[in-house]
């Protein structure tokens, strides 16, 4: 058994064409992932040339033949457990995976129906069992798998809006305090599927969407949905070591509890859609949805999270900085553009009762 290796996870990963290494700092970033023992992502699109989209606000889609690039640049595991894995149907989910088995990546999150979906990837490393689950809490209607349907692994989560009458008095317009809580039955199976996994897995990853994406949550709130942290504490009491949080489009913080570690959002890693020559479009025009919080500011910012497992153990995690480029890939920043970055997730990280220590340029944990 290997007695040490690496783990990368990247953020939101939602590639329109194929991944070139021509370019120094885009290629800087493929060289890292490469140098990863396991790299492992969020694919936020389908690969697919299905050509009716779903009924929601925005639908994503990509040429399949860009499969074969994200192997080159050192993608081994991607989840399709999000929210823009059936934008083009179910023909659109399933060819995805199978586009990505046939370029030597491997699909977790979704399947011909819910079993297949919650079995997790298994990765063998130097006889080091990785076992990587994709799970996800953003369903629009008919994305859930079901014993006959295919689909995504979900958790669903219930929302109750609060309306503070008197505030509203105060503040008209102000948007209503938002309580959530997960589905009992899903927690319980996703729960089941990772302590089964951890009988004959060395180390078990959960990347999960959820929460709300960047602008879209009410700022009095704070960042997290209520349902994130109690699934988190489940999962890691069902067995977890590592919790890699997805969708809200900007960097969140890090939670340590128990023996296991939460990143509750990475962040965006690469969106091509959000580069000066594309664009984001809403399928409606009412609700006149305001998208710029999802492609500017804070939203270019993401970090690479890195494990080192020594000894079958995770011993340190490191947090680097990157920046999305006009073209919406991923670079790495000078030490000097470092700092907002770093700095939010370190305060969002002491929130959680959790430190991180900031050196070399780059956010340290080490366990």
């Amino acid at each position: 058994m290997s007695s040490s290796f690496s783990l990368v996870s990247t953020g939101d990963f939602a590639s329109l064409h194929p991944l070139k290494d021509s370019q120094g700092r885009v290629r800087e970033v493929w060289e890292y992932l490469r140098s990863a023992d396991l790299t492992i992502i969020n694919l936020e699109l389908p690969l697919t040339t299905a050509s009716t989209p779903a009924d929601k606000a925005i639908t994503l889609r990509a040429d399949p033949g860009i499969a074969p690039s994200l192997r080159e640049a050192g993608v081994d595991v991607a989840t399709v457990a999000n929210n823009h894995a059936l934008d083009y149907g179910a023909a659109g989910l399933l060819e995805t995976m199978e586009v990505m088995k046939s370029a030597g990546v491997i699909p977790v999150g979704g399947g011909t129906n819910l079993e297949n979906a919650l079995r997790p990837a298994q990765v063998s490393i130097g006889g080091f069992r990785v076992a990587v689950f994709g799970l996800a809490s953003t369903l629009p209607p008919g994305f859930a798998a079901e014993s006959r349907r295919s689909g995504i692994a979900p958790i669903r989560a219930l929302s109750r809006f609060r309306i503070d009458s008197t505030t509203l008095d105060e503040q008209p317009g102000i948007s209503p305090w938002v309580e959530t809580e997960t589905v009992e039955g899903d927690v319980r199976r996703a729960c089941e599927q990772v302590a089964k996994a951890n009988s004959t897995a060395d180390l078990i990853v959960v990347q999960i969407h959820w929460g709300i994406p960047n602008g879209w949550v009410a700022a009095f709130q704070g960042p997290l949905a209520d349902y994130q942290r109690p699934l988190a504490h489940s999962l890691i009491d069902a067995g977890a070591d590592l919790i890699i949080g997805h969708h809200p489009h900007t960097v969140h913080g890090i939670e340590r509890f128990g023996q296991g570690l939460i990143a509750y959002s990475l962040g965006n890693f690469l969106f091509h859609s959000m580069g000066e020559d594309e664009e984001l479009v809403l399928a409606d025009s009412y609700p006149p949805y305001n998208l710029a919080s999802l492609g500017t500011g804070e939203a270019m910012e993401t970090v690479l999270l890195e494990v080192q497992i020594e000894d079958g153990r995770m011993k340190e995690v490191r947090f680097q900085p990157l920046r999305m480029n006009s073209n919406g890939e991923p670079e790495f920043v000078d030490r000097t553009e470092v700092q907002p970055v770093l700095r939010r997730l370190a305060e969002q990280s002491s929130s959680l009762g959790t430190s991180v220590e900031v050196e070399s340029g780059a956010a340290v944990m080490r366990l």
